[in-house]
């Protein structure tokens, strides 16, 4: 079976690799909240309605994870330039070490691997990982359906 990428997630995913390598872009609030976690976990892509567990995450259509690693967060912001919709993840240590070693196992998992990532009960993307990630930082580019500030505040909830 052939699954399509569509664009959003692989902009995730590229913005996903490069905030690994270089500092944010443009105006960042500081939001006075500092903690909290993202959820992740690896699936695989799935054709709609073969499966009742195939849901779509920001158009991509991957099996509903049965669980989920909490991968703790020292500080959320939102990341506010040019018209972008996303926020900065800084995890702590031992949420960089979960978000690293899922990133490999997605990324060994083939073309049909996803990364999931979750904050409370909102799924926020599914995107394919070329290679693992390094570092403590991501920025996670969100779709134009959901808040910046709403998702940062979800994560500083977790």
């Amino acid at each position: 079976m052939t699954s399509r990428t569509p664009r959003l997630p692989l902009v995730v995913l590229i913005l996903l690799a490069l905030s690994a390598c270089s500092a944010a872009v443009g105006t960042t609030k500081t939001l006075p909240v500092t903690g909290g976690t993202i959820e992740l976990a690896v699936s695989e892509t799935c054709a709609e309605g073969a499966d009742p567990q195939c849901v779509a995450v920001n158009g991509e259509n991957v099996v509903l994870p049965s669980a989920f690693e909490r991968a703790s967060v020292e500080n959320a912001t939102v990341a506010e330039a040019k018209g972008q919709n996303a926020v900065d993840v800084t995890f702590n240590k031992d949420g960089a070490a979960v978000f690293h070693a899922l990133t490999e196992k997605a990324a060994r998992g083939g073309n049909s691997a996803r990364l999931v990532m979750k904050a409370g009960n909102r799924l926020l993307a599914a995107v394919a990982v070329m290679h693992a990630l390094e570092g403590d930082h991501v920025q996670i580019n969100l779709s134009p359906d959901d808040t910046a500030q709403e998702v940062a505040d979800l994560i500083h909830g977790g």
